[in-house]
């Protein structure tokens, strides 16, 4: 039995249930993060993943912008305790948003295994390394 990726969309961002433990977020050129566009997602993503465990991979491209409002608010919270995210490798290309994405996390520590990088090869990559660990290990 083959899957077939299947996408969603928020007003934001295009979904992609690659495999029924990869999440791929591809947001969309001229995003402006803010809470409410950035909220919408991650909603999305927690309805779309349901209660298996999962990783994802998130791809911001270079000319999204940002409201200060999208760092102040802890997104990952209704998260943490579940133990469902594995791991996330976001992709920001602009190098403005990797710094936001890396302080954000900074300031919200997550549970899972993060990556924040430019390279989506070494993104996806690293990802496959992530899921033999805690396939090998068990966490």
């Amino acid at each position: 039995m083959t899957l077939e990726p299947r996408e969603y969309r928020t007003s934001s961002a295009t979904l992609t249930v690659v495999r029924p433990d990869l999440l791929e977020i591809r947001y969309d050129p001229g995003t402006i993060f803010n809470l409410q566009n950035v909220g919408e997602v991650q909603m999305k993503r927690r309805e779309l993943m349901a209660n298996r465990p999962y990783m994802t991979l998130t791809i911001i491209p270079e000319d999204v912008d940002y409201s200060l409002d999208s760092t102040h608010t802890d997104q990952g919270k209704p998260d943490r305790g579940e133990g469902r995210l594995l791991a996330s490798a976001i992709v920001a290309r602009a190098s403005m948003i990797q710094m936001l994405t890396k302080l954000y996390f900074s300031y919200f520590p997550q549970l899972h295994r993060i990556l924040v990088t430019d390279d989506e090869l070494a993104a996806r990559a690293w990802l496959d390394q992530q899921i033999r660990e805690i396939a090998s290990t068990g966490s």
